[in-house]
C-alpha cells in the first residue's frame, strides 16, 4: 500500500462491546459480502473468500482441502485433513439456531462463523480478496464460544502485513467488536485469524467471527 492511500485510510476500533454498538445505519445497509452468509464448502477458494491456516501470522496462507458435514448435525467445515478431531477448521452454523455439542460446553449461534486454532501455534484464517478497486466499510466482532474460554490471539491483517487490529478474546460471550473504513486494491487481502493464545494451549480456544463489508461511494 502506497504512503498516499494509506494517508486516506480510517481506522475506528470499537473494543468489548456489544454487537448492538455497531450504529443502526450501517447494519441497515445490504452487504456486498458477509463471512457468514457466503461461506460454502463446495469450493476453496470460493469467489472472493479462501479458508485455511497460517504457520505464524504472516505466513503464505495453506488452503484447508479436507470439507465435511458429518461431524455434528447442522454444522459445515473445513480442515486440515480429514476427520472430526482434526484441528485448525473454520467452520459455519448451516441451520439457523444454536447447534450445541453434547455437553453444551460449545454452542455455535447462527450470526459466525467458528474457528479454531490449532495444536502447534497454526492459525485458522478467512481471508477476503478484493474484486475490485474502492473503498469499503468493514464491520463484525470476534466472541469466545466455550465455555471454559481458553484465551485466543485474534487478529486482521491486511496483504499479510499491515495490522489493522490484534486483540485477544479470552471471556465466553463476550464480544470484541471492531469497524473501519478503509481503501483496497483489486486483489489485496484481509485476514481474519485466531490463534492459541498467551496460554499457548488449543484447548477451549473456539472462537467466531462474523464481519461484513459494504463498498461504498458507488
Amino acid at each position: 500500500m502506497t504512503t498516499n492511500r494509506a494517508s486516506t485510510i480510517a481506522i475506528t476500533l470499537v473494543l468489548l462491546m456489544a454487537p448492538a454498538a455497531i450504529t443502526q445505519t450501517q447494519q441497515s445497509r445490504t452487504a456486498d459480502y458477509d463471512a457468514v452468509r457466503d461461506f460454502t464448502i463446495a469450493s476453496n477458494p470460493n469467489q472472493a473468500w479462501s479458508y485455511g491456516w497460517e504457520a505464524t501470522l504472516g505466513d503464505p496462507l495453506n488452503l484447508y482441502t479436507a470439507s465435511e458435514t458429518d461431524c455434528r448435525e447442522g454444522f459445515s467445515a473445513w480442515r486440515i485433513q480429514d476427520g472430526c478431531g482434526y484441528v485448525p477448521l473454520v467452520g459455519h452454523n448451516d441451520v439457523g439456531k444454536e447447534v450445541c455439542d453434547e455437553q453444551n460446553q460449545l454452542c455455535l449461534p447462527p450470526g459466525y462463523i467458528y474457528l479454531h486454532p490449532g495444536p502447534t501455534g497454526n492459525l485458522s484464517v478467512v481471508r477476503w480478496t478484493a474484486p475490485v478497486t474502492g473503498r469499503f466499510l468493514i464491520y463484525g466482532s470476534f466472541v469466545g464460544l466455550d465455555m471454559d474460554n481458553g484465551g485466543t490471539d485474534v487478529h486482521v491483517l491486511v496483504n499479510s502485513k499491515r495490522s489493522l487490529l490484534s486483540g485477544s478474546v479470552d471471556r465466553y460471550k463476550w464480544p470484541l467488536t471492531f469497524q473501519f473504513t478503509m481503501w483496497f486494491s483489486a486483489g489485496d487481502t484481509l485476514d481474519f485469524a485466531v490463534g492459541y493464545g498467551l496460554d499457548r494451549s488449543y484447548n477451549d480456544d473456539s472462537t467466531g467471527v462474523q464481519f461484513k463489508l459494504v463498498r461504498l461511494g458507488r
